[in-house]
């Protein structure tokens, strides 16, 4: 009896590291179609109420959809041109800054071949600032430009699967009652329900910390007199989905491009300070009073998470990756069988 047992144990760990291994080859290979379908259905989530409240006013359908496709439209149109206009803005400064990182590069060489000296190291002879030309730089922005454009396709194919997600918005509930007993029904239609909402909750509140966040740091660099403050509020907006990471590369960035900038260090000292009191008081004072609670994600899990996504998805992964990990635990603290897992995906014992 006991070798039976060992034996089933050891075949359902086999069977759970082929599981892990088939969902992760699944994941890779159809990224360009499982990303913007699962980006979709968190979108979908966020507009459901939208078209419901339409639909309850006798609003058709088709029309209600329409007015979702042409709020994307303008959006998607106005990130065009914020991306385009800066990156021909930064292929005409690009001189000056390469330039300037030439010079930096220079005088770290210096340091670099003095402290050599001093401790009797020989380097071999480089010039670092060699290594900065324009034409690298343009072809890293035209590299940059062509993401862009795979991103714009993509960008498609999730407003696509949202608006078919979309049209069916309501109907599970519908179908959850046909399909079980009154009493059974009753229960997963209030489950599915309380999940829905508090999955929108967290989405909605995160998207607008996120835009708030965005535009606050918009607003700092154009007081500063920053280069480029749209481009570098955009990437607030979406770095702000990473927890942690993401809050300090959208200050970083900003901050090493105000060293280039200015000769004085009193711009990128306020920049610094500026951009990292917003990140702070966005994520750890606003958030969580418009949330009403803490989400209380391990922080160990948040990386795995980054790590996981990130490496199956790329970048978008990692901006994925916690709006994801986030819906799963809410998921799993509203069906009693999962409940355990979801206390062990807490960042605190409570």
């Amino acid at each position: 009896m006991v070798s039976e047992t060992k034996n089933t144990n050891l075949t359902n760990v086999f069977l759970g590291v082929i599981a892990v291994f088939v969902c992760g080859v699944v994941l890779l290979q159809l990224q360009s179609v499982l990303m913007p379908f699962v980006t979709a259905m968190l979108l979908s989530i966020i507009f459901k109420p939208v078209i419901l409240g339409l639909r309850e006013k006798r609003v058709p359908m088709i029309v209600a959809l329409f007015g979702v496709l042409l709020l994307f439209t303008l959006v998607l149109f106005f990130l065009g041109w914020v991306i385009f206009s800066s990156a021909n803005a930064f292929l005409q400064e690009l001189p000056n800054y390469e330039g300037k990182i030439a010079v930096i590069a220079d005088n770290i060489e210096a340091v670099l071949l003095g402290l050599a000296t001093r401790l009797n190291l020989q380097l071999n002879d480089f010039q670092w600032s060699d290594a900065l030309n324009v034409s690298s730089l343009t072809s890293a922005v035209t590299t940059g430009l062509g993401s862009f454009i795979s991103f714009v396709t993509s960008t498609f194919m999730v407003v696509l699967f949202m608006l078919f997600m979309l049209a069916g918005s309501g109907d599970l509930a519908k179908k959850v009652r046909g399909a079980f007993p009154e009493s059974l029904s009753k229960k997963l239609a209030d489950m599915i329900k309380v999940i829905d909402s508090q999955v929108r909750q967290y989405l909605v509140t995160k998207t607008l910390i996120s835009l708030g966040t965005g535009f606050l740091t918009w607003f700092v660099l154009m007081l500063l007199g920053v280069d480029f403050p749209l481009v570098f509020g955009f990437i607030a907006f979406i770095l702000n989905y990473i927890p942690n990471i993401g809050s300090t590369i959208a200050v970083v960035i900003p901050f090493s491009l105000t060293l280039l900038q200015f000769e004085t260090a009193s711009v990128p000292l306020f920049v610094l300070l500026g951009l990292g009191s917003i990140q702070m008081v966005m994520g750890n004072v606003v958030e969580p009073k418009i949330l009403g609670y803490s989400l209380n994600l391990s922080p160990l899990l948040i990386l795995v998470a980054l790590i996981f996504w990130g490496w199956f998805w790329g970048v978008w992964g990692m901006v994925l990756a916690v709006p994801i990990t986030a819906s799963v635990k809410i998921i799993f603290e509203n069906i009693d069988s999962l409940k355990p897992i979801a206390k062990l995906m807490n960042g605190s014992i409570s």
